[in-house]
């Protein structure tokens, strides 16, 4: 899987080794067996679960000494001059010492059907820690430290799938993760489709899809979005969240269960955004992450670029799909924040070239005066 904030990272590495540092007489043993990392953003990327054994002298049995064991995570900054990652931060998440003041809610839906389908009996894991969901989809955790951690969750007849969020030690932290089923009976992705689910925090309230691709000829693009849920007759709007959390889901083109007729992807430029309709805070507070899944199994992760956000009618542009007419796929991060804007203005009016005009932010001139 493929991590953008506005740039790519892989996840999920596991890096199996461990290092020892001798500092005075006392060995230092640095243990990166279990350690994972992960993309946050266009610059970060969080190597998490590193376990640090110090030894600590017996005042009761000189001589001798007893491992003393916490877990960190270090969150490394991407230096293009350099080449190299810089340490920025390091968080204590087990230990002595650690801070257990976070709590979580994780709560797994079926990305098709939203809150009508929670998932009970998905595994989830955050950090270190893994946890079963119950009958209304929700794992719960406590004793968590704040800072970056990843999520992943799994299910049976769904296709795994992870992303990275911050906890704090405010409140208990809400976290939605959509799966997509894995059998294309029940709407699994079949050769040539694409799907993007997107989920968010409680606040803001209501944040909106939207997809615009390509019409046949030099016709204007035609725009999916909770006004036009099969607009185009390329890709649909399946899922439609008003209410906090998501997901929204987009595929392309859509499930067969939607009646849409549209078998094949028309080549040309998809681009996807997502608006903040309505609801407190902004798109760069909503812990917003969308998830580009292809059919190949490969797939991608987006978070919102640092601002600036306004509030409502804050739109970003989030990444480019082109499609050429031999069917290959490419996938430009696009990752552009207009303010000021309604939900309207998302498709561009001019034709795109094949295979060029990658990584254009939606035209805001169509964000105009869209109401539910």
């Amino acid at each position: 899987m493929n991590t953008y904030g506005m740039g790519r990272w892989a996840r999920g590495a596991v890096i199996a080794t461990s290092a020892i540092l001798v500092l005075g007489v006392q060995a230092q043993v640095i243990d990166f067996s279990g350690t994972r990392g992960a993309g946050v953003n266009k610059t970060d990327v969080l190597l998490e679960n590193l376990r640090l054994q110090v030894p600590v002298a017996n005042p009761q049995q000189p001589g001798t000494t007893t491992l003393v064991e916490s877990n960190y995570n270090v969150l490394f900054r991407f230096d293009p001059v350099t080449l190299h990652l810089v340490p920025v931060g390091l968080q204590q998440t087990g230990g002595a010492g650690a801070v257990p003041c976070a709590a979580a809610q994780v709560t797994v839906f079926d990305a098709l059907r939203g809150a009508n389908q929670p998932l009970p009996n998905a595994s989830v894991t955050l950090g270190t820690r893994t946890a079963t969901t119950n009958a209304q989809g929700v794992a719960s955790f406590s004793g968590l430290a704040q800072g970056f951690f990843t999520v992943a969750a799994t299910a049976a007849n769904y296709a795994s799938a992870s992303q990275t969020v911050l906890l704090s030690c405010s409140a208990t932290n809400q976290v939605a993760v959509a799966l997509s089923p894995a059998s294309g009976g029940l709407g699994g992705l079949a050769a040539g489709q694409f799907r993007t689910i997107l989920t968010w925090v409680e606040n803001p309230r209501d944040l909106d899809a939207h997809m615009t691709g390509p019409s046949a000829g030099d016709a204007a693009r035609w725009h999916v979005y909770h006004g036009a849920k099969t607009g185009g007759d390329m890709c649909a709007l399946e899922v439609d969240d008003t209410s906090s959390y998501g997901p929204e889901t987009v595929t392309c083109p859509p499930t067969a269960s939607t009646g849409t007729t549209a078998t094949t992807l028309r080549p040309g430029v998809y681009r996807y955004s997502v608006h903040h309709y309505a609801g407190a805070g902004s798109l760069g507070t909503s812990n917003a992450n969308v998830r580009l899944e292809l059919s190949n199994g490969q797939s991608y992760t987006f978070t919102p670029p640092a601002g600036p956000y306004t509030g409502t009618n804050n739109v970003w542009t989030v990444y480019e799909l082109t499609v050429l007419s031999n069917g290959a796929v490419s996938v430009a991060p696009v990752n552009a924040v207009a303010q000021g804007v309604s939900s309207g203005s998302v498709a561009r009016q001019m034709p795109i070239v094949e295979g060029s005009s990658l990584g254009l932010s939606e035209s805001p001139a169509l964000f105009i005066n869209l109401v539910k």
